[in-house]
């Protein structure tokens, strides 16, 4: 009985012990990343471009509000997609924006605006329309995502309204926009995902700069 009471005592104890090791984690930790006003030089670019520069008579109410950004449903996860066909989407589980992309494609649109418009004076969606704003801009992305080994997509349309309601509610420049932007593939995993969101930063650069050149037509013309 005795020997038997030490068996028992034995077999709890390797159980109790065996249940207090814990297996190593195969848990991979997330990435955020954040989308960033483009460095592109727009001295040596877009300004070559004579209808970039703003016209000889600068418009007096130069002031803008960015209204709520639309993205379709599949964008509106955390987790950054890769489209590697069409009609399939990957979401890349270990790489997340920081913040709603939404969110983050409105502010660094405003930021992009501010600079190529020359007006500090401007708002984004969440924050309120600032008082004597002039002009509103309603950005509608359809895809936004790396589309092969080296080249992202940003594809949408945008719509421009000014408060002075002389078009009414219309808008007075209503386009679509299919911007490409190649970056380097042959990064090392934790740089080339550097890399895509850097190469997403810089279309909307871009579309940044196509609003501005679209604005300034627009003024010159009144």
């Amino acid at each position: 009985m005795e020997k038997l009471l030490k068996i028992l005592i034995s077999i709890l104890a390797i159980g109790f012990i065996t249940s207090c090791i814990v297996p190593e984690s195969t848990h991979t930790k997330s990435s955020f990343h954040l989308l960033t006003k483009s460095s592109l030089d727009l001295n040596n670019s877009s300004r070559e471009n004579k209808n970039f520069s703003s016209p000889k008579k600068a418009h007096p109410k130069r002031t803008f509000y960015l209204r709520q950004v639309e993205l379709p449903y599949y964008l509106q996860e955390n987790r950054i997609i890769f489209r590697p066909v069409k009609g399939k989407i990957e979401f890349r589980e270990n790489e997340r924006w920081g913040e709603p992309l939404e969110q983050g494609i409105g502010r660094v649109l405003g930021i992009n605006l501010s600079e190529f418009l020359e007006s500090p004076y401007y708002s984004v969606y969440p924050h309120r329309k600032k008082v004597g704003a002039f002009y509103e801009i309603s950005i509608t992305i359809n895809r936004f995502e790396r589309v092969d080994s080296s080249k992202v997509l940003l594809e949408g349309s945008w719509q421009l309204f000014t408060d002075d309601f002389k078009n009414g509610t219309y808008p007075v420049i209503n386009t679509k926009e299919i911007l490409h932007t190649e970056f380097n593939s042959l990064s090392t995993n934790t740089d080339f995902i550097n890399e895509e969101v850097l190469a997403l930063s810089k279309t909307l650069s871009i579309l940044a700069g196509k609003i501005t050149l679209a604005i300034n037509s627009y003024e010159a013309n009144l």
